[in-house]
């Protein structure tokens, strides 16, 4: 039986049953239930787009006079958690574009030394710590690729840490009222029921020692059950800039030149200075002690003044650099180990392009292209035949097969995706420039503390986040757009109603009088399980935000009858919507790591039964004991 008709037999069912024992439903009831089995049967199928579907709710239930007075099919469109959720995904963005994310990320090469079961812990534990600010999905992606990276240098094969970083990102997504959608729906429910509100971190209470649970289960149990598939060497696809840097020998030929008083280069600009021209040097970044902090490092555009005690970021052959500090009288320098970490995180990145089969570019040199000019990057090196040219980049003949190394502003480098005549090859290019990273930490503050101290509701210091993001230039307007996931809050709109409908026909209190019959054979830690898993399987099945949509009122519902605390009943279907280890297309994070881990279906379900125990049982555990 596929996964909807079994949904919709046992709602069917448990309804027919409910019926028999106290009052029969009535028209407009059954039209809420064929409404949710519909529903739940296209957001399943993907018949049709699940916005579409979503925004239908709402029409049908008016229109059929199930939800009144009819105004009460809008109310998805002013809820508070629809709102806080449009904020949360611009903060996520903006933590992103920052670098904040990249440098957690930095943290797993410096933490995870040799052991593989330090790395399983290190990589989860930082995991689930992004993923309680961060979108579940969006720290997948920041870190997969340093995942790979760190796979390949202590020679443990990728198939042995993808999992563990998509299961830490779920179980991060448990810790707080903004790791994942369905906190906020609850949350809000909450508050329209008792004018209170689950908290910023009440999640964590429980979340913190199931994702404990969690990671001691993966890092003793669940990695024996890995496999050690050695898979394609498939982060060259990512391109990682600081593997890329290491490919190219860019660490070796990095140099920090002080410019002192009286050196000739005072005054010029960095296209009068001549240094590529004359000494076969790319300036890659400058550094200005003096300046205040947002202004201490500049990219070397052609117009920027060099200025006395300037830190000049150079790129060549240790005698071009030599030469340079000779004649032009600065200090010269190795740059140093953590230099290449420096200026990534400064708004400068790295990448790599290659000529497209059928380029203009082919036969003239990047001189002839305007290449500077044209693209705003810097070409450092050429990969030609297993070789690294580094010496007369500018008046070389292009070559179909040439890859390039090239360092410049992300965005511009990303613009390079529409270029017909090169193809930038990998999407990680996506860090951010660090000096704006204090500021979206402080518009993280400005988001979570007013409600943690009950200040405002979350939903406005949310948007109040958001707008600092913007107004700061953290995002750009455009940004900030697309980072917000229209199709979830479209589904919500829409999901919202139903859920309203399904408790004012009685249906969930049918569904409730169904659940609470567990309470004399198991008592409340029963009423609490079958909630969890209730809200597991349809999360699996479906989505988890229309789940916590339509198990709000029956949890309600459960809470009053059986006398248990509201909040219980709340934190029972939100965990439960978070259990997504089983299967692969339980949880876009499964889906994310399959590919790159070389995973199949049984690996999930061999790792993922044991994971879906062991924090099931925590959970109901201590949700019965608080």
């Amino acid at each position: 039986m596929p996964p909807d008709a079994a949904i919709g037999t046992w709602v069917l069912g448990g309804l027919g049953a409910s019926s028999a024992g106290g009052g029969s439903l009535s028209l407009h009831a059954w039209i809420a239930v064929g409404v949710l089995v519909v529903a739940m049967t296209l957001f399943i199928t993907k018949l049709v787009p699940l916005w579409v579907t979503a925004l239908s709710i709402p029409v049908v239930l008016a229109a059929t006079g199930t939800l009144e007075p009819a105004r009460v099919a809008l109310a998805g469109f002013g809820n508070g958690a629809v709102i806080a959720l449009a904020g949360v995904f611009i903060l996520g963005a903006g933590l992103e574009a920052t670098g904040v994310a990249t440098i957690m990320g930095h943290g797993l090469e410096r933490l995870g030394g040799r052991s593989e079961t330090r790395i399983v812990i290190v990589i989860m534990v930082l995991t689930a710590v992004m993923s309680a600010f961060l979108s579940n999905a969006a720290t997948v992606a920041v870190l997969l690729p340093a995942v790979a990276v760190l796979g390949r240098r202590t020679q443990i094969p990728v198939s042995r840490l993808m999992m563990p970083l998509a299961y830490a990102a779920i179980l991060g997504g448990t810790l707080t009222l903004i790791g994942t959608t369905p906190h906020l729906i609850l949350a809000e429910e909450m508050r329209e029921r008792v004018g209170r509100s689950l908290g910023v971190f009440e999640f964590a209470k429980i979340g913190a020692p199931v994702a404990a649970i969690g990671i001691l289960y993966m890092a003793t149990i669940g990695v024996r059950q890995l496999p050690k598939r050695r898979t394609q060497d498939r982060l060259r696809a990512a391109h990682v800039p600081e593997e890329l840097a290491r490919s190219y020998g860019f660490e070796g030929t990095l140099y920090r030149m002080r410019v002192v008083d009286g050196s000739h280069v005072v005054g010029k600009t960095i296209r009068d200075a001549a240094i590529r021209s004359r000494y076969q040097l790319d300036v890659i970044l400058v550094f200005r002690p003096g300046a205040p902090l947002a202004q201490r490092y500049e990219q070397p555009s052609p117009d920027l003044v060099i200025q006395a005690e300037d830190h000049l970021y150079l790129e060549g052959r240790a005698e071009d650099a030599w030469h340079f500090a000779e004649e032009e009288v600065v200090q010269f320098g190795f740059a140093g180990p953590k230099a290449l970490e420096r200026i990534l995180g400064r708004g400068v990145t790295l990448g790599e392009l290659t000529l497209a089969p059928r380029a203009d570019a082919i036969g003239k040199t990047l001189r002839d292209l305007e290449f500077r000019k044209r693209t705003g990057l810097n070409v450092l090196s050429i990969w030609r035949r297993d070789r690294v040219l580094t010496t007369d980049v500018a008046t070389r003949e292009l070559r179909l097969g040439d890859a390039f190394l090239v360092s410049g502003p992300p965005a511009r480098l990303r613009a390079m995706r529409d270029d017909p005549d090169f193809i930038l090859l990998g999407d990680h290019v996506a860090i951010g420039d660090r000096s704006r990273a204090p500021i979206a930490a402080l518009a993280v503050l400005v988001a979570l503390l007013p409600p943690l101290f009950g200040w405002l509701p979350l939903a406005l210091s949310v948007i109040a986040g958001g707008l600092l993001m913007v107004l700061t230039g953290c995002l750009s307007p455009a940004q900030a757009r697309r980072a917000v996931d229209w199709q979830i809050l479209f589904l919500l709109i829409g999901t919202i109603p139903l859920g309203i409908a399904l408790d004012q026909q009685g249906v969930a209190a049918h569904v409730a009088s169904g659940i609470l019959g567990l309470r004399e054979a198991l008592g409340e830690p029963g009423i609490l399980a079958a909630l969890y898993l209730l809200a597991a399987l349809l999360s699996t099945t479906s989505n988890n935000a229309a789940t916590a949509v339509i198990l709000a009122p029956v949890a309600a519902q459960v809470a009053t009858a059986g006398d248990i605390d509201l909040s219980k009943a709340f934190l029972a279907v939100a965990y439960g919507t978070s259990c997504a280890f089983l299967l692969p297309f339980a949880h876009q994070c499964n889906l994310m790591v399959m590919g790159p881990g070389g995973y199949e279906t049984r690996d999930f379900a061999r790792v993922g039964l044991g994971m879906s125990l062991v924090t099931a049982a925590g959970t109901i555990a201590l949700l019965s004991l608080f």
